[in-house]
């Protein structure tokens, strides 16, 4: 809970910081009214994106059952049209817009399955990482079992625990690409409704597992004789491998038809463009892997580093803990970090639509070439 207790930390220093000074750098003036329907934070610098992420991640909003996140979302739409109750504050606003924007779909309103949201992604990950770098350390310990036959006088050694181990590893691979699943089409651009077929996500989630548990296995036997650190690396290259996978066969609707693309000055959409799907996927693959990146990699070598120490060696239980309360520290800050990478409303050059010639054939007829830059939401 120490991440969860520092991400909560980190996020109302944003918030208090801004209402001490009355303005940010990119926020609200004291007296003007605050745009609920966008971000507190200038979305074109980095920073701006962080603390933006950092706002609408706060694992404290998963606490909050539907009706008061419903109110939440009332009390947001009443504000935009000048209807408040009396005495609401800049901060009742502001904290009912992180419940709004942290439990509802952006694109369609709906509220998401709490599992999907990314303000859950830290006690999620959390889980996850600590559970599969402790499971791993062990996975290539092996055990012979021995049985003594009278009639042949023969000894036949069976192999014990391999099963076990793979058992193991495509048991935590299922939970972790199920969880990744639910995220992912929580996450969804949700524009265009119609598309959604609850038989192709079925599929989309047993493949997405399927692909995650062979990855597992695969990199596992590679990397089983490359010494321990290499070993208690295999989680990572595991879930980098399934990211690659699940997020697209999840989104892959989105793909087959394309998403919405338009002008950045405007919400209105212009054409539907494949190739600005291909490129939001791929960029939320980027900031998925990078966002486990530090949790899984770091967190073997620091533990590497204490083993020689008398200790850490005569305290074998501290492992689970220590290791838990790092992956915590390290997605507490790499959560918003990752996400941040790339903006929400993302732009690509018109050039690239002559990767595909219908696209730009079209674009071109129906705009004439301008702008020259066009701009789709990504996803999450």
């Amino acid at each position: 809970m120490d991440g969860a207790r520092m991400h909560a930390q980190l996020v109302s220093s944003h918030v208090r910081k801004d209402e001490k000074k009355g303005a940010t750098d990119n926020g609200p003036e004291k007296d003007e009214r605050i745009n609920v329907d966008e971000p507190l934070w200038d979305q074109e610098s980095y920073i701006g994106r962080w603390k933006h992420f950092a706002f609408i991640t706060d694992c404290r909003t998963i606490f909050y059952n539907e009706e008061r996140l419903c109110e939440a979302k009332k009390l947001c739409e009443d504000y935009k049209a000048g209807k408040e109750p009396t005495g609401t504050t800049k901060k009742d606003v502001i904290w009912a817009k992180k419940l709004r924007d942290s439990a509802f779909h952006p694109d369609n309103g709906q509220l998401t399955n709490v599992i999907g949201r990314m303000s859950f992604q830290l006690p999620g990950c959390l889980f996850l990482t600590a559970g599969m770098l402790a499971y791993y350390k062990y996975a290539r310990r092996i055990y012979y079992n021995f049985n003594y036959t009278p009639s042949s006088g023969q000894v036949r050694k069976e192999r014990i625990s391999a099963v076990r181990t793979a058992r193991g590893i495509v048991g935590w691979q299922v939970i972790n690409q199920g969880f990744n699943a639910i995220v992912n089409y929580s996450n969804r651009n949700a524009r265009d409704e119609d598309q959604t077929d609850e038989n192709g996500i079925a599929t989309a989630f047993l493949v997405a597992t399927a692909a995650g548990s062979v990855a597992a296995l695969t990199f596992r036997k590679m990397m089983s004789y490359r010494g321990d650190l290499m070993k208690r690396w295999t989680p990572f290259v595991a879930v980098a491998a399934a990211n690659m996978v699940n997020l697209p066969i999840m989104r892959q609707n989105e793909i087959k038809h394309g998403i919405e693309v338009g002008p950045k000055e405007s919400e209105k959409s212009i054409m539907k463009s494949k190739l600005a799907a291909l490129k939001g996927i791929s960029e939320c693959v980027v900031t998925r892997i990078v966002m486990a990146a530090p949790g899984m990699m770091l967190v073997p070598v620091i533990v590497n580093i204490l083993k020689p120490y008398c200790f850490y060696q005569m305290r074998p239980r501290l492992e689970v803990p220590l290791q838990t309360a790092l992956c915590g520290l390290f997605l507490s800050f790499m959560i918003p970090t990752a996400l941040a990478i790339y903006p929400q409303r993302n732009s690509m050059h018109v050039w690239m639509m002559k990767l595909c010639d219908e696209e730009y054939d079209k674009y071109q007829e129906l705009t004439g070439g301008t702008p020259n830059r066009v701009y789709y939401n990504k996803g999450l």
